[in-house]
């Protein structure tokens, strides 16, 4: 029998998904959770500092907010999701008791796990996770019973578990704060750790759930999240003891952390679902709403030896998105290499065709090796004949700028590849802009448009490699995103600093897999 998976919804719950029908059924079992053997031995209390790139100035109400890594991290200890991925390329009910199909994948049942409450004392049962996808989808319909939700579809959605996890951004908040109206400031779930206090642009503190699903965890008493956008700094501010925690994406932030005394501990990202640094090109505007544009820079960039500047050559180049592990990978894809003389060329045709301009603006953070980067790359353009400008943002700003369409070239990270589907990494961002709002780039592509189509309704494994490889071929010859080298995340940690990687997932689900650069943080003690 061909193997099948399981997911959840994406940031608008799933377009799949016309009518929900919650039959809360009370399942029997209504089991302990009980405290593990290494939750037992460990050392509980205390309180750890953890320095994230970014501060996620719109706050947590999940289904609006606009999440990268430091948001999805801070949700991490408030909020759980229903499913998780695991080290084997499997999501496995988390929250959830089971997430299970029916025969042809139109209809999946939810069964929720029993006794469960949210931070403000309410229980977890259907009712709140109909609010939940009704804030990411109006108009679904439901008939409640209590701990089972059933989800029906218009088409077969095998990816359909994936989407209660979708890289971490799917937590389950409580109708409290769902309902209020400082919902982005009102943090309310069921995870490991409470809000207590948030200072924009400061620090966010949480503090132990006493009454925590998992028995015997949190570990830790508190958690304070500090923002630090400069990778540099960052690293200084562990070193000298201001942070105990701090993740990285960065080559040359990873040789100083290897190269660091005391010794640190250090979780390194091991390839196979790694996220993606690629340039984001604004498709809808000239010069690269034509081809030849973008192949001009395409053939403008020197791949190689910016990753040999930015990141001492550590990270892998990549053709297109998706990594050696997931659905649809090549190593070849027909993106442009290298090569001047070609830019040269298509650079002056684009500019007859545009009143002699081919002027373009550089996105990107605040983090000074971003600005490098971005340096190495308006010399690489200006040297073929375009104009180039650098633009600063925070993160949050950098991802306003990208949902109102407001640039030509961002310097991007994003996750595409999933152990188990092609489709959660997708879909969402390639789809038609009328079906996708965070297809940012605002191409329209019938060809990939058909493609992503099969890919969400195919159930056999073995049959979505071909769908999704094709529209990796797709998207390197027509250059929609110049695509560059594969993110290593790195969490590292001060001596004595223990259990990032997580207990076990209940229920034998095995270990929580280390992507997109998140981290469970209900297993960490400190010594």
């Amino acid at each position: 029998m061909a193997e099948t998976r399981h997911t959840c919804a994406s940031r608008r719950l799933g377009r799949q998904a016309v009518a929900v029908t919650a039959v809360m059924a009370l399942t029997a079992a209504l089991g302990a959770f009980t405290v593990t053997s290494a939750a037992a031995a460990a050392k509980k209390g205390g309180a750890v500092t953890i320095g994230i790139e970014a501060e996620t100035t719109g706050g947590l109400c999940l289904p609006k907010a606009q999440l990268a890594i430091s948001g999805i991290q801070e949700a991490a200890a408030v909020y759980d999701t229903l499913m998780v991925p695991n080290t084997k390329g499997k999501y496995v009910p988390y929250l959830a008791k089971s997430v299970t199909p029916n025969a042809d994948f139109t209809q999946w049942t939810i069964t929720l796990r029993p006794g469960i409450k949210f931070h403000d004392g309410e229980d977890l049962n259907a009712d709140a996770v109909k609010l939940n996808f009704d804030a990411y989808r109006k108009g679904i319909l439901f008939s409640l019973f209590p701990l089972t939700v059933k989800v029906t579809m218009t088409t077969p959605w095998p990816a359909f578990p994936s989407y209660l996890y979708y890289a971490g951004r799917v937590g389950i908040a409580a109708p409290e704060q769902i309902n209020s109206p400082d919902c982005a400031e009102k943090w309310i779930g069921t995870g490991p750790f409470m809000l207590k206090e948030r200072r924009l642009n400061e620090k966010t503190v949480v503090v132990k759930n006493p009454n925590y699903w998992q028995k015997g965890y949190p570990l830790l008493d508190e958690i304070d999240f500090v923002p630090q956008p400069d990778g540099p700094q960052r690293i200084a501010q562990l070193q000298g003891g201001q942070f105990d925690i701090i993740h990285v994406s960065g080559g040359k932030e990873l040789d100083k952390l290897e190269a660091a005394t005391p010794k640190l501990n250090l979780m390194v990202q091991k390839p196979g679902v790694r996220e993606v640094r690629y340039y984001l090109l604004n498709d809808a505007k000239p010069p690269f709403n034509s081809i030849d544009g973008r192949k001009a820079f395409g053939y403008a960039i020197d791949r190689d030896q910016i990753n040999q500047i930015v990141n001492d050559g550590r990270f892998d180049l990549t053709d297109g998105p998706y990594d050696r592990r997931s659905p649809g990978y090549l190593s070849h894809t027909g993106t442009p290499q290298y090569n001047p003389k070609k830019a040269k060329a298509l650079v002056s045709k684009v500019k007859a065709a545009n009143g002699g301009q081919f002027n373009v603006t550089f996105l990107t953070t605040t983090d000074s090796n971003n600005l490098a980067e971005a340096q190495l790359l308006k010399n690489m353009v200006e040297k073929v004949g375009m104009h180039a400008d650098i633009a600063q943002f925070d993160q949050s700003g950098l991802i306003s700028q990208a949902l109102g369409g407001q640039f030509s070239v961002l310097l991007w990270r994003n996750l595409h590849s999933d152990l188990a589907y092609g489709d959660p990494g997708s879909f969402p961002w390639w789809a038609q802009p009328s079906q996708s709002f965070v297809n940012f780039g605002k191409f329209d592509d019938p060809q990939i448009q058909a493609a992503l189509d099969k890919g969400r309704t195919t159930s056999v494994e073995t049959a979505t490699d071909p769908i999704y490889a094709g529209i990796n071929k797709r998207l390197g010859n027509q250059v929609y995103n110049l695509w560059v080298w594969y993110t290593t995340w790195t969490i590292a940690a001060r001596p004595g600093i223990k259990g990032l990687a997580g207990p076990p997932i209940p229920d034998g689900g095995g270990k929580q897999l280390f992507i997109y650069g998140r981290f469970p943080v209900h297993g960490i003690s400190r010594s």
